[in-house]
């Protein structure tokens, strides 16, 4: 389906999103004004679901993360990557909260770490999509909201067609305002492969997307009573009118415990966010949860975590929340030109 691809790239300031679209009949598509982040939803849930940025006469929000332990986000790869580390700690945060003008809290990272197999999307005509689409950014202390899990068992046929909710921080549109709030959507699953989950807006419904700055944003699947994350936002086509793909996180999971263990000294995710014991069954914990008492049958455990069928799940108003910049940057202070230059940098890259 994505073959002979164009990728084309949209660029705001603030903005770390890429795009890539087929070489396709646009007059088809539909053009969207006016509804909010590509027929979306504002979204008070998903606690778990920040804005990454800093504050540079204002808060500016970058890109998209989720908490999968106290002090662990996962993200995408470009969310940061050819960013001196030393930046990162000095000049970024994490936003809690619903906008990042009126943040729950903020707090800064103590590291950033890319998937040492990542590959970045290449713009031209002909081009790739990446692969490894993945980071890890790593919190000076511990948050206070609820962690969630994170898919450890392998995409299958029997996951298509299910509704997936994403979740970002970024624009409402292909045009690009409206981020620094969160916003969800409901994404069907189309398609997948080696690396990610494939939605076509058409099959979406209200026809909503992820868009620009949604980038390294979560989207879950729902199963047993819980948001589980399958994949994190990494491209779109540059209106934000045709189709998305989201790196799979299932393909990676022995990465993502090795981070989580370095941080935490355990891969027990379930001792971590203390959810034995708690008074919810956690049924992919690594160890049974007493909560959960006996179930029949139940061979689930950790590694079935994630699966949904398409009818699992109410579709809400969909949206998409791209992490952008909260307004118009002055572009004035030292940190935010340094923060966001290889952004812009990238952005050439793929145009």
């Amino acid at each position: 389906m994505r073959n002979g691809i164009i990728v084309m790239f949209g660029l705001l300031v603030g903005a770390c999103f890429f795009c890539a679209c087929e070489e396709e009949d646009l007059s088809t598509a539909t053009m969207v004004h006016g509804t909010g982040i590509v027929n979306g939803q504002l979204e008070e849930g998903f606690p778990s679901a920040v804005s990454l940025g800093g504050d540079f006469n204002g808060p500016q929000s970058m890109c998209t993360g989720n908490l999968i332990t106290p002090r662990v986000i996962i993200s995408a790869a470009h969310c940061g990557d050819g960013i001196p580390i030393g930046i990162i700690l000095a000049a970024g945060v994490a936003f809690f909260g619903s906008d990042i003008n009126d943040p729950d809290n903020t707090i800064g990272f103590d590291d950033h770490i890319v998937h040492p197999e990542y590959e970045e999307l290449v713009s031209e005509p002909g081009g790739y999509l990446g692969q490894y689409d993945l980071s890890i950014f790593v919190l000076k202390e511990d948050a206070t909201v609820e962690p969630t899990w994170f898919r450890r068992n392998e995409i299958t046929d029997d996951d298509l067609g299910a509704e997936l909710k994403s979740v970002g921080f970024g624009i409402t549109s292909g045009g690009g305002d409206g981020s620094g709030i969160k916003r969800s959507a409901t994404i069907v699953l189309d398609e997948y492969d080696d690396n990610f989950l494939l939605s076509n807006v058409s099959t979406n419904p209200d026809g909503a997307n992820i868009c620009s700055g949604d980038s390294g944003g979560p989207q879950f699947f729902f199963t047993d009573d819980h948001w589980i994350q399958g994949a994190v936002h990494s491209w779109g086509d540059v209106d934000c009118l045709i189709e998305s793909g989201s790196t799979r996180v299932d393909i990676a999971t022995e990465w993502i415990l090795d981070q989580i263990e370095d941080v935490h000294g355990t891969r027990d995710v379930c001792e971590i966010n203390g959810w034995y014991d708690n008074g919810v069954c956690d049924p992919f914990c690594d160890e049974p949860d007493p909560d959960c008492g006996e179930i029949p049958g139940d061979d689930a455990g950790a590694s079935d975590a994630g699966t949904a069928d398409a009818g699992s799940i109410s579709p809400p108003d969909n949206g998409c929340g791209c992490s952008t910049s909260s307004g118009p940057s002055p572009m004035s202070a030292v940190f935010f030109v340094l923060f966001f230059a290889s952004f812009l940098i990238r952005g050439r890259k793929r145009s």
